[in-house]
């Protein structure tokens, strides 16, 4: 008898990640499917699953995606003190480095390129989701900091944003519902303008994209936000459940 679980690939670092990917295979088991774990170093260049998930990590290397440029903006020490206290996250954020994993990047890119091409489904979360769009042309903001200007950045793994829907009849309505989505932020980075194919279905209330998804079809979706961590919330399991009917329909 086949076997119709689907195979769901989740990509990783060689360094770090683990816990991002534990909670990632946890919703895909919970929606069916049975996940694995790619990484660049172990990755022996075989593209046979039914679904992809491109994870969150790093920033995007420069030479795989295109800068939009923005005007710097002086933000107020108040401000600063405000993101401090209400969002340390953000304050220690300050005293990390921006580091690139471009292995990752480019078998990234490899997925992404076999999953249009088959049609199988695929969904981008933070770096993924900024990935996805770069791989199909489209441009980034290297930093929300110049869109928010002077308002606080949040950056927390706990729901803290809302992401409102720009279009009726989007992709991310179907899985989420019609109310706006309480979602996490835990990224610096941003899409800016859309890739071929591809258009912006939700923002958040500062006006920063938030989802992406394909003009046609049902298969492509990239997030901002990291799902995988907030899966006490029934809204964000049915965007891992979305991904796993769409492969086990596919089978």
């Amino acid at each position: 008898m086949k076997n119709t679980i689907p195979k769901v690939a989740i990509t990783n670092p060689d360094k770090g990640g683990l816990i991002a990917w534990l909670f990632t295979a946890l919703n895909v088991k919970l929606a069916g499917g049975k996940p694995y774990r790619i990484q660049p170093s172990t990755f022996d260049g075989s593209y046979h699953y039914d679904a992809f998930i491109i994870g969150g990590g790093s920033d995007i290397h420069p030479s795989n995606m295109t800068e939009e440029s923005l005007l710097k903006t002086k933000r107020s020490t108040k401000v600063k003190v405000i993101e401090a206290l209400k969002y340390p996250m953000e304050f220690l954020n300050r005293f990390s480095h921006s580091s690139f994993d471009k292995p990752r990047d480019e078998m990234e890119i490899g997925f992404i390129e076999y999953a249009l091409k088959e049609d199988k489904p695929i969904l981008g979360i933070c770096r993924g989701h900024q990935l996805l769009n770069a791989a199909l042309g489209g441009t980034m903001y290297t930093s929300t900091l110049p869109l928010l200007k002077n308002k606080p950045r949040i950056r927390s793994a706990f729901p803290r944003k809302k992401v409102l829907y720009v279009k009726d009849d989007s992709l991310i309505a179907k899985i989420a519902g019609d109310d706006p989505i309480r979602v996490n932020a835990i990224h610096s980075q941003a899409v800016a303008h859309e890739g071929k194919g591809l258009e912006v279905t939700g923002k958040e209330t500062s006006g920063i994209n938030q989802v992406i998804e394909k003009k046609q079809g049902n298969k492509v979706l990239g997030v901002q936000w990291h799902p995988e961590y907030l899966l006490y919330m029934r809204i964000h399991r049915n965007i891992f459940k979305w991904l796993v009917n769409g492969a086990r329909n596919e089978k």
